[in-house]
């Protein structure tokens, strides 16, 4: 039987479009409150189709605030200036086209994936939800949907009646990108996928990650504190600092060659093994 989960469309090596920018965001500036100071300044990024791009810099250098800009979710009142460009849209003047485009175009699984669930209705209902409200899908064919889904991210289809709480971290995580892919968007935001999860799982999710692009199709862009998580998922990467990119580049060279000296720095505070000593 085929995969109903989502519906079919080219290989992203096969669309005629793959090599103009998806997403182009250019002189992007975002403040917040009165304004006197950004949070995001001058910001520059292009993804193309099917690729995978990394987003890193310490806690509150601006990544998630460029994810929250995409996606027109940011707190009434932020002043915004520069373009956000979505497959030729420009989000900023046509902030009204963002309701045809959010789920269905650009999907995000943000930071606490327990914030991406209402705890009173059952992960089942919630997916589900998204093929009803969106495809007009009969109940009983989205539920159907949504246990293929969760089992596609190596989740028992038994989740389909468990309650938010119900799920350890990594299994809400899990839930929360099954819910993020279920309408094959073109483009995936990832913010923190792996923050507060044992390494385990982080793996196995960063896996997932590396193989769900060219599998959906779809751009990724993944937020990121954790450079080797960026390292294992993308193949570019772009390093926040305060608010703007200071340094962007192929990941092999990024992690290899950095220039700029809080990539250097960034690279450096990555956890490693010691040496084991004496024999087994």
């Amino acid at each position: 039987m085929a995969d109903r989960s989502s519906p079919s469309r080219p290989a992203a090596g096969d669309d005629p479009r793959r090599g103009e920018p998806l997403l182009d965001i250019s002189s992007l500036g975002v403040a917040y409150g009165d304004g006197s100071a950004e949070a995001v300044r001058d910001f520059d990024l292009q993804l193309r189709r099917g690729e995978a791009v990394g987003l890193v810099g310490e806690s509150g250098a601006g990544k998630s605030t460029v994810a929250l800009a995409v996606l027109g979710l940011l707190p009434h009142g932020t002043r915004l200036r520069g373009s956000i460009r979505f497959d030729g849209t420009d989000l900023v003047s046509r902030p009204d086209a963002l309701r045809r485009i959010r789920w269905r175009k650009v999907s995000v699984v943000l930071q606490d994936s327990m914030n991406a669930f209402n705890p009173v209705m059952t992960v089942g209902e919630q997916i589900a939800e998204v093929f009803v409200v969106h495809e007009k899908a009969q109940w009983k064919d989205a539920v159907a949907r949504a246990r293929t889904l969760l089992e596609r991210v190596e989740l028992p289809g038994s989740v389909v009646r468990a309650y938010p709480h119900e799920l350890s971290g990594g299994m809400r995580q899990r839930a929360a990108l099954a819910m993020a892919v279920a309408l094959s968007p073109d483009l995936v935001i990832v913010d923190e996928p792996t923050s507060a999860l044992d390494v385990v799982t982080s793996a196995a999710i960063a896996e997932w990650l590396r193989s769900a692009g060219p599998e959906l199709g779809a751009a990724l862009l993944v937020i990121s504190h954790d450079v080797s998580l960026v390292a294992r998922t993308c193949t570019r990467a772009a390093v926040m600092q305060g608010g703007r990119i200071v340094e962007e580049g192929p990941v092999a060279r990024l992690v290899n060659s950095p220039e700029h000296p809080y990539t250097r720095r960034l690279i450096d505070a990555v956890p490693r093994l010691p040496a084991a000593e004496g024999k087994a």
